[in-house]
């Protein structure tokens, strides 16, 4: 159920300058017993007076003809840095009489929304108005600027008598909490080198099998070592070899949330970066980072491959801080259990962490005995000792691992991790 809408009447400069001199206007004509002075200082304040009836009916009106406000975000959820639209459509009710006084309204009242700055870049929005007999739409755009969820609405109506003696303001609608996804950096073109590198590990070779599976259309980050050349030349399209074994082999990204707010989005983007990558090339992806959900516990990609990409990006919208050091290291820990009892099946995983304790660098060193375990420490610094130590500690226990900073671009890091990882 909406609202009540919430009303707030105003004198305006005119309505205060009015009143006061016909108030003035009125004492003069009964001290200088001048009935015309009294006439017209009456008539003044009248003014002011009968404005305020005319708005208290006009909000009625409008409260009971526009009973309706629908608001439609596209796209939704929205993403960081790229551009939104807003709707917000004040119907009228169907049936109701005095459609003259409902044109009426439409013409008179102005709308306006109410946007958090995080939605809108901290800018000011032109909106378009359109107006018609049975309803009133806003249209303004968004540039959200920051990852979350931000409130939109509740809408303003302002309407004014006649004489512009008062004002009013009106809230119409509720509040919504709009989503919006981190920014993201496509990384799929060098997939195939993370997976290829793992499937060297788990055949003992430089390269897979060669005739070990049908093929399949290639896909983009597939190594093209798989082309399967004859089967191309006859269908007229690129095919590869498809060892389910490699083509498939899932993965787990797991986030290390830094205590300090502000270096928060650099490591939610890159590790959703990687997964959305890993995801787009055809690969299960399973994505751990913050407290423990049910929905996390699985592969994304395996049941519905239509609905992943979203899926994964919700997740990362409500993720904060962890409230202390201790809380960040219990999330991590618990990360590190559920992905220990699926790596010894083949699965890869990528870690984007912060410098680590001792307890969770006991914890990680064994997921780098397979050989198919990536990480990126983060540091404040390019010369941040306790981000290069953690890393120096993750690749003694066999990691592919390098260091980074929130001014790096992730596409430099995720390339410089994987050269790492071809001269292993």
């Amino acid at each position: 159920m909406a609202p009540a809408p919430a009303t707030h009447l105003a004198l305006t400069p005119r309505g205060i300058g009015l009143g006061a001199a016909g108030t003035v206007i009125g004492a003069l004509g009964v001290g200088f017993a001048t009935p015309p002075l009294v006439y017209v200082g009456v008539a003044m304040v009248a003014c002011v007076a009968v404005g305020a009836v005319w708005l208290i009916l006009a909000v009625s009106g409008l409260v009971s003809r526009f009973p309706r406000a629908r608001r439609h975000v596209a796209p939704h959820p929205l993403t960081v840095g790229s551009p939104g639209r807003v709707t917000l459509t004040l119907g009228a009710a169907s049936g109701r009489p005095g459609r003259a006084f409902t044109r009426a309204l439409a013409e008179s009242v102005d709308l306006k929304e109410q946007a958090a700055a995080a939605l809108t870049g901290g800018m000011s929005t032109t909106a378009t108005v359109n107006r018609a007999a049975d309803a009133v739409s806003l249209t303004y755009p968004l540039l959200p600027s920051r990852r979350g969820r931000w409130p939109l609405g509740p809408a303003l109506v302002y309407c004014a008598d006649p004489l512009g003696t008062r004002d009013a303001e009106t809230s119409v609608g509720g509040e919504d909490l709009v989503p919006v996804w981190p920014a993201v950096v496509d990384l799929s073109g060098t997939v195939g080198v993370l997976m290829g590198h793992a499937d060297r590990i788990r055949l003992g070779a430089r390269s897979p099998s060669a005739d070990d599976a049908a093929v399949r259309e290639h896909r983009e980050g597939d190594d093209l070592r798989r082309v399967h050349w004859p089967s191309s030349a006859r269908k007229g399209t690129m095919l590869v070899r498809s060892d389910e074994r490699a083509g498939r082999r899932p993965v787990t990204v797991v986030l290390d949330l830094p205590r300090d707010a502000a270096a928060l989005e650099w490591p939610i983007c890159a590790a959703a970066s990687i997964a959305l990558s890993v995801l787009d090339s055809g690969h299960p992806v399973r994505f751990l980072g913050g407290p423990r959900g049910p929905e996390r516990a699985h592969h994304l990609g395996r049941e519905h491959p239509g609905s992943a990409r979203s899926d994964l990006l919700n997740r990362t919208v409500d993720l904060t801080r962890p409230p202390s050091a201790a809380a960040g290291s219990a999330w991590l820990l618990d990360a590190v259990r559920r992905t220990e009892r699926s790596v010894a099946h083949g699965e890869v995983v990528v870690g984007v962490f912060e410098p680590l304790d001792t307890a969770c660098l006991n914890a990680l060193a064994p997921l780098g005995d397979a050989g198919r375990s990536w990480a990126i420490v983060r540091g404040d610094t390019g010369d941040d000792l306790d981000a290069q130590d953690t890393a120096v500690a993750l690749r003694r226990a066999g990691w592919r691992a390098t260091t980074a900073t929130a001014r790096t671009d992730i596409d430099a890091v995720w390339s410089t991790l994987l050269m790492a990882g071809d001269m292993a």
